[in-house]
């Protein structure tokens, strides 16, 4: 599904060089669940960002879904990106004048489903995520929990074959961030690949396989 190598990446930081990625390698394959940690700085956020296809590398071979993001044009990036990517922050990123049920539903008009069906997988998917008696209540009036099952059933809805979580339990208190968990991990067994970037151990632990980033360096731990 993700295949880097020796991928590099520098930024400018007040006219000075930083390499953020130092020749990174790995790959995850379909079905696959990845958790990576590492410290404020250490390039998780970059890695991110590449396999998001939302920045690109400097240098080596990035591979999503078996096609060569590098070569592709901008609206072809776009169209991968939308059809393969699923993104879960630690922020939530609802509209918060929108309900439940038409957050979950706004992704989909890009994909030029009619509105029946765009309403019919978010109600599904909010189903799915324990929130059907909420569909209609404002990210306002759901708590952190629920406002994060609500961003994990807009990824639902959109049936990407690989989700993307970015401190997903971040902001969620324990029993919070295991009902998260308990819904990723069941979305892993049904065949999603997960790339999850945390720094809470327990939670990485969740994970089929295990990294750390240190200093712009990967090293799989498990």
């Amino acid at each position: 599904m993700v295949l880097f190598e020796n991928i590099t990446k520098t930024y400018m930081d007040e006219k000075r060089p930083v390499e953020a990625l130092k020749g990174v390698s790995f790959h995850l394959e379909k079905g696959g669940f990845l958790s990576v940690t590492g410290s404020s700085g250490s390039g998780k956020t970059t890695l991110m960002n590449i396999v998001g296809c939302l920045t690109h590398q400097d240098g080596g071979r990035f591979l999503l879904d078996g096609r060569d993001v590098s070569a592709l044009s901008e609206n072809k990036v776009s169209e991968l990106r939308n059809r393969s990517l699923g993104f879960i922050f630690q922020g939530f990123n609802l509209i918060p004048s929108m309900s439940a049920l038409e957050n979950v539903m706004l992704p989909l008009a890009l994909r030029k489903m009619d509105i029946c069906e765009r309403r019919e997988a978010a109600v599904k998917a909010l189903g799915a995520v324990g929130l059907a008696d909420r569909i209609n209540h404002r990210p306002g009036r759901l708590s952190g929990g629920q406002q994060q099952r609500v961003a994990v059933a807009r990824v639902i809805a959109c049936r990407t074959p690989l989700i993307l979580a970015d401190e997903p339990t971040g902001s969620l208190d324990r029993r919070a961030a295991s009902e998260v968990m308990d819904i990723l991990t069941q979305l892993n067994e049904e065949g999603v690949s997960i790339l999850l970037i945390t720094h809470n151990s327990r939670i990485a632990s969740l994970a089929k396989s295990r990294a750390v980033m240190h200093d712009g360096r990967l090293e799989m731990i498990l």
